[in-house]
């Protein structure tokens, strides 16, 4: 089992998570003794003792954490802390889900408990998939859509399709209409975002 380092601000704490390490194996280490392998179990880490945490994406040999906290965004913050591995679990942890936490950030993987990860992971709005279009694009509006993202003008479009100028136009207004956009840019931008064109 692992050798563990538990960093809590009350000593209740430090002493519970201690005994539940120990009971399913670890050793628990003083900080003092703590060395490069040791494991840190942190409780509702303070602000320094993160920029130490954070200290470790410059390390040869980054340690391995686990996280206690109920702070929102905690995750995202370790994400980028160049941890061996880690995991972050609510304070209200249990002893057998303390020791997977432990096991798997030895292991070098991350683990999160479903509430942290589902606020960790959610898509925001802006990037979730768009509404299924109410009318499909024709096959001549992919075309146009195509070489509007090409940068041709309406002139450009007429030429290379064998249509008249307004037509190419009407196929411009139609397209952008159909995608909610309000400029050809904006078309271009929803219908690649949409998996329409590549660019």
């Amino acid at each position: 089992m692992a050798n563990v380092t538990v960093l809590a601000v009350l000593p209740s704490i430090r002493l519970g998570l201690a005994d539940m390490l120990a009971s399913h194996g670890h050793t628990v280490v003083p900080e003092e003794e703590s060395s490069d392998g040791t494991i840190w179990v942190l409780d509702a880490p303070s602000a320094p003792v993160l920029d130490a945490l954070m200290a470790q994406r410059y390390s040869d040999s980054p340690r391995a954490a686990v996280i206690l906290s109920d702070e929102p965004g905690m995750s995202n913050q370790l994400a980028r802390a160049g941890l061996r591995g880690w995991a972050c679990l609510a304070r209200d942890v249990d002893g057998d889900q303390l020791d997977l936490a432990v096991r798997s950030a030895e292991a070098g993987l991350v683990l999160l408990d479903l509430p942290i990860a589902s606020t960790s992971l959610a898509v925001p709005a802006s990037l979730a998939a768009p509404a299924p279009l109410t009318e499909p694009l024709t096959a001549r509006e992919l075309q146009v859509l195509q070489l509007v993202a090409q940068g041709l003008p309406n002139k450009g479009i007429a030429r290379r399709l064998g249509i008249s100028e307004n037509t190419a136009k009407f196929h411009v207004a139609s397209l952008c209409g159909k995608l909610g956009a309000s400029s050809r840019t904006e078309a271009v931008t929803i219908a690649a975002r949409r998996g329409l064109i590549l660019l």
